[in-house]
């Protein structure tokens, strides 16, 4: 029997009629409870992120920030509501359902640029109930909060006049950002074992907390005359408390974005530098080529050429040399890759022997410039490959380097039965700029030429 499997998108509309038929019946019954909407918001993420295979941490923030999202913008968005529809269940059933598809599709979005893709079900591994766990500590908080801020402590002022009092002091604010900002790029260097992390999030957390509501509290750095009293300090402490996490939980989210896409950029150059390599590895035992260079040799040595041979001989020894050395090489200088190249020129010099002209114009000052391993003599190749090269016909290859750009060209003069090619070796090297420095190189064609420009690096 097929088990049915439940789509993110249906899911979230799921979640959302739900959220509403709680609000409605709350309303209708006036009783409300905030509890069973943040166990649905909870419930929600916790399906969405594990789906993706999310880390504990990101969902964690990722948590924090969501219920403080839907309380605040379920709170205020019905009362928006209420001032155009009238209606007392009404009006908090839109701002909830609009608040829970919103929180919902940022997951989604979220969760699917920063996570794998582990099916339509959960998989309970051993992260997963980590994450399990402190979305129910994140629950279990969100419980003690709201409880707390309903206790007597706040009768008389409530808990709006501790945030106007925060949100009015410009120092603390700053303070707070750039405070969470530096800590949480120097916790992971200095605390490397997750229990000393936690510890040291603690006391950097309650401490920083208690010094930015002494400064709240006594109106710093000005000074508002305030006397020191435990329970309104308490009070402000709290809330203080509450808005440092949320955030920590923010700027420790976007870290962990900025930290996902540079190792899925790293991951993705990896994977495009094993695919350059592979292509270049082919290219190091080409059939065609070596069988072309055994000929050419066997002619010689018929031929009684024994200077031309041992010469020859050298030269595609160093040329295979190179290729090797350069393999694990992402950047190699345009001095040692046109040395490179004029000796494979020479071997072609010996296979073309007229017909085939290659002039370098590259000043000695870009020679100090880097370009990817072997770029600069898979074009030559690829001309020699896709034209014709006679002496009725000659092919004319220029090399020069010109600013920021060194530029291949050629004369077209495309033969009539082309070896079968994929492009793939042009397409690797494209790549490889893009990993490497984000430029792309740039490939023009004319009825007359063919034009490949790498950045110079």
């Amino acid at each position: 029997m097929k088990r049915l499997s439940i789509g993110t998108p249906l899911l979230i509309h799921l979640f959302a009629a739900a959220h509403a038929a709680v609000v409605a019946v709350s309303r209708v019954f006036d009783y409300v409870d905030d509890v069973p909407l943040t166990v649905l918001t909870l419930s929600m993420i916790l399906i969405i992120t594990v789906r993706r295979n999310l880390r504990a941490e990101f969902v964690a923030a990722l948590s924090l920030i969501c219920i403080f999202v839907a309380y605040f913008f379920g709170i205020y968005g019905a009362l928006a509501i209420r001032r155009v529809i009238d209606d007392g269940v009404l009006a908090p059933v839109i701002a909830t359902v609009a608040v829970t598809e919103g929180i919902g599709w940022l997951t989604f979005f979220f969760a699917r640029s920063r996570g794998s893709q582990t099916g339509s079900r959960m998989y309970w591994s051993s992260s997963t109930r980590q994450i399990v766990g402190i979305v129910a500590a994140i629950l279990l908080f969100r419980i003690f909060y709201t409880t707390f801020f309903n206790s007597p402590y706040f009768e008389q002022q409530g808990v709006h006049y501790e945030f106007d009092r925060l949100l009015g002091n410009t120092l603390a604010l700053l303070t707070m950002l750039c405070g969470n900002f530096i800590f949480v790029n120097i916790r992971a260097r200095m605390l490397r074992r997750r229990g000393l992390r936690l510890v040291g999030s603690a006391f950097f957390t309650f401490g920083f907390v208690f010094l930015l509501t002494a400064a709240v509290y006594f109106g710093l750095p000005w000074g508002n005359g305030a006397v020191l009293a435990a329970r309104p300090f308490f009070r402000l402490y709290t809330v203080v408390l509450l808005v440092d996490i949320v955030v920590y939980a923010v700027i420790q989210l976007v870290a962990y974005v900025v930290e996902s896409e540079f190792e899925l950029r790293s991951e993705r150059g990896k994977k495009h530098r094993a695919q350059f390599h592979y292509e270049r590895l082919k290219q190091q035992i080409n059939p065609h080529f070596l069988f072309n260079s055994l000929n050419i040799l066997d002619y010689l040595v018929q031929e009684q050429e024994t200077q031309r041979a041992s010469a020859f001989i050298h030269k595609l020894a160093d040329t295979y040399r190179y290729m090797l050395k350069k393999e694990e090489e992402q950047l190699v200088p345009l001095a040692e890759e046109v040395e490179f190249a004029r000796k494979y020129i020479d071997l072609l010099q010996e296979r073309f022997t007229a017909g085939f002209h290659v002039e370098i114009r590259i000043p000695q000052e870009a020679m100090r410039r880097h370009v990817v391993p072997c770029s600069l003599q898979l074009l030559i190749e690829n001309a020699t490959k896709h034209n014709v090269v006679s002496p009725e016909q000659p092919l004319r290859i220029l090399i020069e380097a010109a600013g920021d750009r060194l530029t291949v060209s050629n004369n077209l003069q495309l033969r009539l039965h082309v070896p079968s090619s994929t492009g793939v070796g042009l397409s690797n090297i494209r790549q490889q700029y893009l990993d490497l420095a984000g430029r792309p190189i740039a490939v023009e064609q004319s009825d007359a030429a063919f034009r490949v420009q790498l950045p110079l690096l």
